[in-house]
């Protein structure tokens, strides 16, 4: 079966991906004896099995390539175009993921457009010469949620905080058994947008999620991996990155920082204040190995001696892995979800509220069963 389509619609896909025709047409050969064609793929007309090998790399659905609306590929449409160089190679998994959000952000300020409903960021934008630990202050006026000692529940109270500043946080699950996984943490969008992947352990995810304010406040967008120890011994990085982790750290130790300011030394002989190190940790929300990057960063510890304490803490991290992986996710159970924003919530309910979604559509955006409309409706 032949179905017309829109060529432009895939040579839009390539852009954005940054795909070549070639390196297109080399995925769909692989493993076949009988090789497609250009010709094949970069004409009007195309055989139905074709274009559904087409979309499973790209995942848009069959109807937008049969979709003969304008696409640019416009700066303003999305990141991808914007900047030509990120922080890591981004792989397919990973553009897939930031056009989904890039797509589903544009998808709700056009439905707060026409429900007439405000939704703008109301915080300043700072510089990159301003202080890191001071605008870390300020920003936990605004973004801190409190004494909360459970992480998860002081993620999602952040979140909150966020939402109240007209600052849209989304959370992604990548499943175990996922054959390609995203290779970043999370990112920020102009002007108000932050994507936050799943981590196992929420400290890890609560640090990128600072991190990313910290790009908030710089109005600086990045797609990335956010590791802390990603260090060498000449603590060479990205200002922009030094920044905002210097910010993510300040921004969540608050207070608790100036417990490390009787630390002079740290070594073998006090035997790296370990414990000391581990109580900071358990009362905040950030990790021993954020805070010995730190006491490396403020020259309190050598290089080599941090690269010890890194390793073993990155060991232990590793063998709490994989324990836990032998007692898995009951792997018929039900698939953990998003933490959901509630400034998404408050835009689908006023759609909804003013006629321009449906139940279905409602339901459908917030990923949630027909039988709960009533109640999410009216949280």
């Amino acid at each position: 079966m032949k179905v017309e389509i829109n060529k432009e619609r895939i040579d839009y896909l390539l852009a954005l991906y940054r795909m070549s025709e070639e390196s297109l047409l080399s995925i769909l050969n692989k493993g076949r004896k009988r090789e497609i064609q250009k010709d094949n793929i970069f004409c009007n007309v195309i055989d139905l099995s074709l274009l559904k090998k087409v979309d499973k790399i790209f995942d848009k659905g069959l109807e937008f390539y049969t979709d003969f609306s304008p696409l640019t590929t416009s700066k303003s449409n999305s990141i991808l175009f914007r900047k030509s160089k990120f922080g890591i190679e981004l792989n397919n998994e990973s553009i897939r993921t930031i056009h989904r959000f890039e797509t589903l952000k544009q998808t709700i300020d056009a439905y707060n457009k026409l429900s007439k409903l405000n939704i703008h960021p109301n915080i300043t934008h700072y510089s990159i010469e301003d202080n890191p630990i001071e605008i870390a202050r300020i920003a936990r006026n605004y973004f801190y949620p409190g004494d909360i000692k459970d992480t998860k529940k002081f993620l999602v109270a952040m979140i909150h905080k966020c939402a109240e500043h007209n600052v849209f946080v989304f959370e992604y699950i990548e499943n175990w058994n996922k054959k390609e996984k995203t290779n970043i943490d999370g990112f920020y969008l102009k002007p108000n947008m932050i994507v936050l992947k799943r981590h196992k352990h929420y400290k890890r995810e609560i640090f990128t999620f600072a991190h990313e304010l910290g790009h908030y406040m710089l109005g600086k967008e990045e797609v990335e991996q956010v590791d802390i120890a990603n260090i060498d011994a000449e603590n060479r990085q990205n200002v922009v990155e030094k920044w905002c982790n210097d910010f993510a750290y300040y921004f969540i130790m608050g207070e608790a920082a100036k417990k490390l300011e009787i630390i002079s030394k740290v070594n073998a002989d006090n035997d790296y204040y370990m414990d000391y190190i581990s109580n900071i940790s358990n009362q905040t929300h950030i990790s021993k190995l954020a805070i010995f990057t730190r006491l490396y960063i403020d020259k309190k510890m050598t290089f080599n001696q941090y690269d010890i304490i890194k390793n073993n803490l990155i060991r232990e991290y590793q063998e709490r892995k994989e324990k836990e992986s032998l007692q898995k996710e009951k792997r018929f159970g039900m698939s953990p979800k998003p933490i959901l924003s509630p400034l998404f919530l408050k835009s689908m309910q006023y759609a909804y509220f003013k006629g321009i979604v449906n139940e279905m559509t409602f339901c459908k955006r917030l990923n949630i069963k027909p039988e709960k409309f009533e109640k999410i409706l009216w949280q």
